[in-house]
């Protein structure tokens, strides 16, 4: 197979999702009919801008970004042992399709080099498979994260804490206090702040992928790469429902609020009367998660209404949601909720049904325990090419209020 048809593959593949990992795939699995030295000398040159046009019209991927990226090795990581012995990988007579791409030293112990330069040599080497293999596995996991990335709710509305345990717990410092008179030449008493804690302990979810042998044998690689973009949407839809159901069962039920249907926008009403409540406790709430029922119920606020028919957003920033402008909308969806071991019921149909909560997010923490920096931790294969139909993700994660008096849930009324 020539040169010119693995950089056809590369560059048609190179339109969406990770182009790097469907490269390796072609030249690596069984099923490819390209070879990984013709798929090395298609693969773009470090600081060669022409080799990266094929990315222009990528959706999320910058040429510019992707032609100086990098790859790191930890010290004692596979990575770093490929990095430490680069010089001394055999590509035989291609030398001349390579670029300078020495590692270097990055004074923490770790090595780093351009990545594209790095790959080129490792597929030059094609004799070298753990090279290869650790190669595909770091940018297989990049594409469990893209998927997960695409579902980060929890992550982008909470306190997110990266653990090196399982359990443990989270320190609380006490109430803000206020600094007493003192008289002049008199000494100021040393009070040093006092903590006490909150326990944590996460659950363990986990997710495979529906990788099927036919996909392999055919090297069928967007079919390929949407799976394994699955499985990371389905672990980050855990700590989805791990955020959401913390926040929905452990706010304070002193702070609830039940929605006045007499009230002439009775959706905004109660919601800025949550507000109002975890206000009254000396927080100040920023975020507030709502269920399509209770969204229903808000948006139906004539001004929003007049807001979105005329295109802009003054009548909303001037008059309708002044209360409420440093609070983020987080839409939850009512699937994400976990109705089979939660304690509250979220919607907004029957009576005492949780429809929004408004909340403090630095007192909503989503623990992410990582013991090797890593929250999504996929399974460490032998050989990660090959063996694709058994991929699979975990994660450990749970949610914790340090303070449950900042949260104030919405309830429908009778």
């Amino acid at each position: 197979m020539s040169v010119t048809k693995a950089r056809q593959e590369l560059h048609r593949h190179g339109k969406t999702g990770n182009w790097r990992f469907k490269g390796l795939m072609l030249a690596a699995m069984s099923g490819s009919d390209i070879t990984p030295g013709d798929m090395a000398k298609a693969w773009p040159k470090p600081g060669q801008k022409s080799d990266y046009r094929f990315l222009s019209r990528h959706q999320t991927r910058d040429p510019e970004m992707e032609m100086d990226a990098r790859i790191v090795g930890e010290e004692g990581s596979s990575t770093h042992r490929m990095l430490r012995d680069h010089k001394s990988v055999d590509v035989g007579g291609d030398v001349k399709f390579l670029s300078n791409t020495e590692p270097v030293e990055l004074g923490d112990g770790s090595l780093g080099s351009h990545k594209d330069g790095f790959i080129k040599r490792m597929l030059f080497a094609g004799t070298s498979r753990e090279e290869v293999d650790t190669l595909f596995r770091n940018e297989l996991l990049d594409v469990v994260m893209e998927g997960a990335q695409a579902r980060q709710i929890a992550r982008n509305h909470a306190n997110v804490m990266s653990v090196n345990t399982p359990r443990g717990d989270v320190p609380v410092a006490e109430d803000d206090e206020f600094a007493r008179r003192v008289g002049e030449g008199s000494a100021i008493r040393d009070d040093r702040e006092n903590y006490t804690t909150v326990p944590y302990d996460t659950v363990k979810f986990g997710q495979g992928a529906r990788i099927t042998d036919e996909m392999i044998d055919t090297a069928n690689i967007p079919a390929i790469e949407r799976q394994i973009q699955r499985v990371g949407r389905s672990v980050e839809n855990a700590i989805n429902r791990e955020w959401l159901t913390t926040v929905v069962d452990d706010a304070d039920d002193d702070n609830t609020v039940t929605i006045d249907d007499s009230a002439d926008d009775p959706g905004y009403d109660a919601l800025n009367r949550a507000y109002g409540a975890v206000d009254e406790q000396d927080f100040r709430p920023d975020t507030f998660i709502t269920h399509p029922q209770y969204r229903t119920e808000l948006y139906s606020d004539n001004a929003l209404r007049f807001a979105n028919r005329a295109g802009s957003d003054e009548v909303v920033r001037d008059r309708v949601f002044d209360p409420l402008l440093d609070m983020e909308h987080a839409a939850a969806s009512g699937r994400t909720y976990d109705s089979a071991n939660g304690e509250e019921v979220f919607g907004f149909t029957d009576e005492n049904d949780v429809g929004a909560v408004a909340y403090d997010s630095e007192n909503v923490h989503v623990i992410l325990y990582a013991p090797n920096g890593n929250d999504i931790e996929i399974k460490d294969y032998e050989d990660p090419i090959r063996d694709l139909n058994g991929m699979n993700a975990r994660i450990h994660t749970t949610t914790i209020y340090t303070q449950q008096r900042s949260a104030a849930k919405i309830e429908q009324s009778a």
